[in-house]
């Protein structure tokens, strides 16, 4: 048994198929097929069945693949407890992001973290929650920036920031004419709210629910897009409710249509989250400075009441 042949493991039951392993590990269809029919014959059982399309892995093979994540994360923190001996922030590194922080808070970062860690290959994807969450407990996310907290015992949390929730508001809406609201001004009946599935929808709906408790069936939209929040706000379809990033990048013209909070400011708390395994420590914590120290400047908001993103 050897750690390829893990590898070889893991990568087949992420992908479902042996060719699209075989790509994934750079080596021949045939060879990563051998070395796990050789694994199969130590062990005298069958980890996948191969009858299906896509295979499926068998009862006892899913007890190996969690086994063989064990063992190759620790195999791997060998590596990760030199590179920190030798200072050494470098190789690839897998981050999710949700949705509804990838557009605002990537291109701030981005491109000085690679100026300033040039030898970490970031490859990022666009997750929900869930699904952030399913593969860091798979092994196939280093880590992800999500809304917290998540009470989650196999995730850890680092806060990185906190962003305050803006109202927009335009003229024919109730409450267009107050410089400042609060949340019992709403009112989800008349909230235009992101489709099921994205963490800052049950953020809204926590907070309205907070102080008066809706039906929220009428307000399911076909968008995760809070551009489209907007426009359809602007067709005086109801208001809606951004994160601060977010608005720093609105039209001047409709900026006259933002409305905060008086303090505290309901918001969201946003971290940089991995499995407790805690893989690559280095260049988490690497991440965790560059974005800090650049969203530091951005978001002077002090006094905030954090809303939770899980749903109630």
């Amino acid at each position: 048994m050897t750690i390829t042949q893990l590898k070889y493991v893991l990568m087949v039951a992420e992908h479902k198929n042996f060719t699209k392993a075989a790509e994934k590990t750079f080596v021949t269809q045939p060879t990563l097929s051998m070395q796990i029919q050789k694994l199969e014959e130590e062990l005298d059982i069958l980890i996948f069945d191969r009858s299906t399309k896509p295979l499926r892995l068998t009862t006892v093979g899913q007890q190996i693949v969690e086994q063989a994540r064990k063992i190759v994360n620790e195999a791997n923190r060998m590596q990760d407890i030199v590179d920190q001996q030798k200072g050494y922030i470098g190789g690839d590194f897998k981050l999710g992001i949700i949705p509804t922080v990838m557009p605002t808070l990537l291109p701030m970062f981005l491109k000085l973290f690679t100026k300033k860690h040039p030898k970490v290959q970031l490859k990022i994807e666009e997750l929900n929650t869930e699904e952030c969450i399913q593969k860091l407990n798979e092994g196939n996310l280093d880590a992800a920036i999500a809304a917290t907290p998540l009470v989650n015992e196999n995730i850890l949390e680092r806060v990185i920031y906190y962003e305050p929730f803006v109202a927009y508001i335009t003229e024919n809406h109730r409450l267009f004419s107050k410089k400042e609201i609060t949340v019992e001004d709403l009112d989800l009946e008349d909230i235009l709210l992101l489709e099921d599935g994205h963490c800052f929808r049950d953020g809204v709906i926590n907070l309205c629910n907070a102080s008066k408790n809706k039906n929220t069936d009428n307000f399911q939209l076909e968008s995760g897009s809070f551009e489209t929040l907007i426009k359809l706000s602007n067709e005086g379809l109801g208001m809606t409710l951004l994160p601060y990033l977010h608005t720093l990048d609105i039209k001047d013209s409709e900026k006259k249509y933002l409305r905060y909070f008086k303090e505290p400011s309901p918001a969201r708390e946003v971290s940089i989250i991995q499995h407790k395994s805690e893989l690559k420590p280095q260049i988490v914590d690497a991440l965790y400075k560059v974005i800090s120290g650049i969203v530091r400047g951005a978001i002077a908001f002090q006094d905030v009441k954090i809303i939770s993103p899980t749903k109630k």
